[in-house]
């Protein structure tokens, strides 16, 4: 993987890790929140309904409830209505009571009713005895003094209860707020390890991008190397060319003025090479600043459309594989398969070669070939071939090879993060491979 697709990785590393932060943090704080707020609900729920049975106990038994109409009862033997109400009041005390010791309030404290059971019985068992000495004709004064019965035992066992439910509820409110924290600290904690990740993923990718410049710096330094020991030489040579043209020039006669003239003829020659040779540097400059718009293409239209262009009549384009239409970087692959299609017209020793494309899909890749029938590349070169300014025709004296086609189309690939790699045919040729990313 190249340094740039390295930094393009990171950076959605980083964009994917800052959103799993937000998205962590917002589910994180949900569950919290509903887990908490449905504790909560819970334990209010189930406080409410203890004190709510406890305070309903207390009106049941007391001022009101069965104790008071059970000594109304004694005192009013003429109004059943008291003795009706006691026992209805004393059944509703039992009814409670019973309720009561089966919350969890109750049976966290491991307290029990029994004495407030006790009386209540023991109240309920003198209402029948009440009415059997009224209709005896005992006095009021001398039945409460026959059936008069402690409660004190049971009214103390209530406060106990109380304060003690109190405390049982404020315990359950603490022990809640620190489930609470607990919960809340779990997110802070996904955070605090996400966010350290991501620092070292940001410090990572500072590393990877100095790494790149450092790489493109000396790229740079060895083309500038490169390229002025290879346009000082043209230089050289129209200076020298043009010195003896102007040698022959101060001589007279027919022969001298053709021998300036082909002086002359040369160093047109020479600065067209020139200029060419510059622009094909400025096409690797400018590579970086090429246009990155990503549009639909066809590709058997792109590909019949650049034989046209490049295969001159005499020349065959064969086509191999479905090739679709795809969303890429058309500049970057006309660019690519431009180069690879005029390098086979260049170094074919007739010029009209046969060049075979081939297309293939492998999972998130689509791979080309580009095959020709000329002179190959010997295997001692197979490494220079990608090479700024190297050229198996550097010997000969005409052509517009530059040598830079090649250095372009690698530059490319290195770009996407995929692989360019050169074999020889069977039996002549060499094939070009190449991979573009599905975008």
């Amino acid at each position: 993987m190249t340094p740039k697709s390295q930094l393009a990785r990171n950076l959605r590393i980083i964009t994917c890790t800052i959103l799993a932060i937000g998205v962590a943090t917002v589910v994180l704080l949900v569950f919290v929140f509903v887990i908490n707020s449905r504790e909560q609900e819970k334990l209010i729920d189930a406080q409410l309904d203890a004190h709510t049975t406890l305070i309903e106990l207390q009106a049941a038994i007391g001022y009101g409830g069965m104790i008071h109409k059970f000594k109304n009862w004694v005192l009013r033997p003429d109004e059943p209505y008291y003795r009706d109400r006691a026992i209805e009041t004393g059944q509703r005390a039992l009814a409670l009571l019973d309720h009561l010791e089966t919350t969890a309030s109750i049976k966290r404290l491991g307290l029990t009713l029994d004495a407030e059971r006790e009386t209540i019985e023991a109240y309920m068992k003198n209402i029948a005895h009440v009415s059997e000495l009224h209709a005896q004709g005992m006095l009021p004064g001398d039945i409460d003094d026959r059936v008069r019965i402690s409660d004190d035992e049971a009214l103390a066992q209530l406060g106990v209860l109380q304060q003690k439910m109190i405390a049982t509820m404020q315990e359950q409110q603490r022990e809640l707020v620190a489930r609470k924290n607990f919960l809340l600290m779990q997110p802070t904690m996904i955070i605090a390890v996400l966010l350290t990740m991501l620092l070292l993923l940001v410090r990572r990718r500072a590393h990877i991008r100095s790494d790149f410049d450092a790489l493109r710096v000396s790229e740079m330094e060895q083309f500038t190397q490169i390229a002025a020991h290879d346009l000082r030489t043209p230089l050289r040579h129209i200076t020298s060319m043009a010195e003896f043209a102007a040698e022959e020039l101060e001589n007279d006669g027919a022969t001298a003025h053709a021998a300036a003239r082909k002086h002359i003829d040369g160093i047109f020659e020479r600065t067209r090479k020139l200029e060419a040779l510059i622009r094909a540097v400025f096409r690797y400059i400018m590579i970086e600043g090429a246009s990155q718009e990503v549009e639909t293409v066809n590709l058997r239209e792109l590909v019949i459309d650049l034989g046209a262009l490049h295969i001159p009549e005499g020349g065959t384009l064969r086509l191999e594989g479905e090739l679709p239409v795809v969303r890429a970087q058309r500049v970057e692959l006309e660019i690519i398969l431009r180069n690879l299609m005029s390098n086979a017209v260049k170094h074919h020793p007739t010029g009209t070669p046969t060049i075979t494309l081939r297309y293939s899909r492998k999972g998130r890749l689509h791979q080309f070939e580009v095959e020709d029938d000329g002179p190959g590349i010997p295997e001692e070169h197979a490494e220079k071939v990608f090479g700024m300014f190297w050229t198996p025709n550097l010997d000969k004296e005409t052509g517009d090879v530059s040598g830079v086609g090649l250095a372009l189309v690698r530059r490319i690939v290195n770009r996407w993060g995929t692989e360019l790699s050169m074999s020889n045919a069977n039996p002549t040729g060499a094939i070009f491979r190449f991979s573009m990313p599905v975008i």
